[in-house]
């Protein structure tokens, strides 16, 4: 697969059927990533996977690439990232390329709802899926075939949405959203980072500031991009 040095400015997304770029945000995201936040992430694969070293692993909608590229940091055997968004292919080639494209890794675009892309993947030690199936439109099948990657002694590391009360009302921010001209994104962005950092935490006399400061130790994470997501 070909790796970029550099993100295109024009670049778009080629993948029908996408109404909010996940890779875009990602993007974004690449552009403030620190060394801290790349030690805070592989830090949280060790909590949660152990010891990956000469393991393999799927990252299944691997978004900015940095738990691919810390599975590779952390000694994983084999690495493979998948994304149907060509901005977050773009985003994991970038970080590929900053450890000299290493064999061992290797990146695909494509859907994980897609039985015919899915059956080029042998099985994996580790099927890892943070925080993904449940925007595939079809979640019970993509988790159906995320799991069908693990072998027999794998772990299948599943992160989805929980339903909740709100849910309806998050749905309905969501289409308001993807709908809004650019300006309308960056109006909801504002509104939402002010009130979720700023305005709740006063009102239960919290110091904002200490939140935003900590945030990152959530698996190496951007507010700001938490929030567009």
């Amino acid at each position: 697969m070909k790796n970029t040095e550099e993100f295109p400015k024009n670049l778009k997304n080629k993948i029908d059927g996408i109404s909010f770029s996940f890779g875009k945000n990602w993007k974004n995201y690449l552009n403030s990533l620190t060394v801290e936040k790349i030690q805070i992430a592989k830090q949280s694969l060790k909590d949660f996977l152990g010891n990956i070293t000469g393991k393999t692993c799927i990252d299944i909608g691997s978004g900015s690439g940095i738990f691919s590229y810390s599975m590779f940091a952390l000694g994983a055997k084999e690495i493979t990232s998948v994304d149907i968004d060509s901005f977050s292919v773009q985003c994991s080639n970038y970080l590929r390329k900053k450890v000299k494209n290493p064999e061992r890794w290797n990146i695909y675009q494509g859907s994980i709802l897609d039985k015919k892309f899915i059956s080029k993947f042998g099985k994996y030690d580790i099927v890892y899926s943070w925080g993904v199936l449940h925007h595939t439109g079809n979640m019970w099948e993509a988790i159906k075939n995320a799991a069908s990657l693990v072998n027999d002694n794998g772990v299948f590391f599943l992160a989805i949405y929980n339903k909740t009360k709100s849910s309806r009302f998050w749905l309905e921010v969501k289409k308001i959203y993807n709908l809004s001209p650019r300006i309308g994104k960056k109006l909801m962005n504002f509104l939402l980072f002010s009130v979720m950092y700023f305005i709740l935490p006063l009102l239960s006399l919290k110091n904002p500031l200490i939140r935003l400061k900590n945030y990152k130790k959530n698996r190496g994470m951007d507010p700001m991009t938490d929030v567009k997501d």
